[in-house]
């Protein structure tokens, strides 16, 4: 009964590990997947590209980006935001990632990233104002290819 006992829990500990290889596994690819589009995600908002910036985003009534606690959900509203953030695309900011993106796998079809960037811009008045944030975004793998659904951006001190 004592071998039976640790025979059980051998296969259960080896079962675990095979669990946890594939999950690395899964996550690796996922994130080879998306990290190419979140840089270039990263490069539209630079350009003030908002048609290709918001590309990235779920074309749907359900997709959900929050700043600062502020929701604006439904994509359409997501992309009349971003224009209005950006000028129509006048704006002079410039964002700079700081430090390498982060990647977390919760399920299958399903990537987190969270990175952070400064940003530096000229105001109205014409002083310049920089800052520094946070953007976590959940990303799901669809028939059109890997989309964020859910995307949450603060400010960070």
């Amino acid at each position: 009964m004592r071998h039976q006992i640790i025979a059980l829990l051998l296969s259960i500990a080896g079962s675990e590990l095979v669990w946890a290889a594939d999950t690395v596994t899964n996550s690796n690819a996922a994130s080879a997947e998306v990290a190419p589009l979140l840089a270039e995600m990263g490069a539209a908002a630079n350009s003030h590209d908002v048609e290709r910036h918001v590309g990235f985003y779920a074309h749907d009534s359900t997709v959900v980006f929050i700043f600062n606690g502020e929701p604006t959900i439904g994509w359409e509203a997501i992309r009349e935001k971003q224009r209005e953030v950006w000028r129509n695309g006048t704006s002079d900011v410039v964002y700079t990632m700081l430090g390498k993106p982060a990647f977390l796998l919760p399920g299958p079809g399903l990537v987190v990233t969270t990175i952070f960037l400064k940003s530096r811009r000229t105001m109205p008045n014409g002083d310049v104002s920089t800052g520094n944030f946070a953007i976590t975004s959940l990303w799901q793998k669809r028939p059109e290819g890997w989309r964020v659904i859910y995307s949450h951006e603060s400010t960070t001190r």
